[in-house]
């Protein structure tokens, strides 16, 4: 028997093929209908038997498939993240219909939004093993010419202490060349507490060396002002660590304790009711009306971490603060560690001349 009546009404199709069960909705309590539906699909069936015709998969769906398939793994969340961040870019069309066109497209665009290379490259990887295991499982794939994105690990841009004077004096809440025109619509407040928000954020970014994400979405529990501690959960590592607060950092801390906006979050979304997104435009407008050139929000990182090594700190210590699990990442500063052991020696041998 061909269709299965079920308790709903609705005909399941159900027929074997070379000893192989085939079954599906027909979505319809006719029967006359559903014997139709289940005659199509058989012809289905045995084309693609015959004719080795795959499967079509939406390229969303494929991506879904693909992030299932990788549950477990420590990197989980960040292949999530870039996963997300692919459907973003592109619309959702059959797999087999993107073309390298549209990956050179999405390429183009990442760059011109300041995207890191490394950050690109990472999103494309995701997308290569999506096309490679939808593959595995016998649908029809894209012939996508992957490029590959030359990914420097020399770059650190650093802020130095008069870049950074002026960038947070540009970011001061009561800086007050954003309240001479405001028009009717704005209100102040609102826009004082935005603005005390970048300014915070940019502070903890400095002078933790945490990731942005791992500030946006820090939460009062992660928060020790007793102890002056914060604990981060580096998502994309997934490992945690215990950061001892600057002084400024723990002040910035104190301050939104004593009028917090949420019992949960650090810093709130403009709905006030989930934690910060990713939304920089206010910062990088910022630091582009301080005069400051070729810097990006994730730059605050390099120059927390240069400043680390070039005040002492080892590479491995470094590492250990950055939450870096391959100490090879954390081998871009090493020059500056160089520099160092250089000016000691200089020193050394003086005193000894001495």
């Amino acid at each position: 028997m061909t269709l299965i009546k079920q308790k709903s009404g609705i005909f399941q199709v159900r027929f074997m093929v070379d000893g192989k069960t085939y079954q599906k909705s027909s979505q319809t309590k006719n029967k006359a209908k559903a014997l139709q539906i289940e005659r199509q699909f058989r012809q289905e069936v045995l084309d693609k038997k015959l004719l080795g015709t795959k499967d079509t998969i939406g390229l969303y769906d494929a991506l879904d498939k693909f992030q299932s398939s990788k549950v477990g793994l420590k990197s989980y969340l960040d292949i999530s993240n870039k996963i997300q961040g692919l459907k973003n870019y592109f619309e959702d069309k059959p797999l087999n219909n993107v073309t390298s066109a549209d990956v050179e497209h999405y390429i183009l665009v990442r760059k011109q939004e300041g995207k890191a290379a490394q950050t690109i490259e990472h999103s494309i990887i995701q997308l290569r093993g999506c096309v490679d295991y939808i593959s595995r499982l016998d649908y029809q794939v894209p012939m996508i010419r992957f490029p590959k994105i030359k990914v420097s690990n020399q770059r650190i841009r650093a802020l130095s202490r008069d870049e950074e004077v002026r960038l947070l004096n540009e970011l001061q809440p009561d800086n007050l060349k954003y309240y001479r025109k405001l028009t009717p619509h704005v209100d102040r407040k609102e826009l004082l507490n935005q603005r005390q928000d970048n300014f915070d954020l940019v502070v903890l970014l400095l002078d933790t060396g945490a990731r942005y994400s791992e500030i946006a979405q820090l939460t009062w529990q992660q928060v020790d002002l007793k102890s002056k501690t914060i604990l981060l959960r580096r998502s994309k590592t997934n490992n945690e660590a215990i950061l001892h607060l600057s002084k400024r950092a723990y002040n910035v801390l104190v301050s939104r304790s004593n009028s917090k906006a949420h019992a949960k979050w650090v810093f709130t979304d403009k709905s006030g009711d989930n934690h910060r997104k990713h939304s920089t435009i206010a910062i990088r407008n910022a630091i582009s009306n301080a005069g400051i050139e070729d810097f990006r929000v994730h730059d605050f990182r390099h120059t927390c971490a240069s400043r680390l090594v070039q005040n002492g700190m080892t590479v491995q210590e470094t590492a250990h603060i950055l939450g870096h699990s391959n100490i090879a990442t954390t081998m871009r500063y090493a020059h500056l560690e160089k520099t160092q052991v250089a000016e000691k020696m200089k020193a050394v041998i003086d005193r000894f001349n001495d």
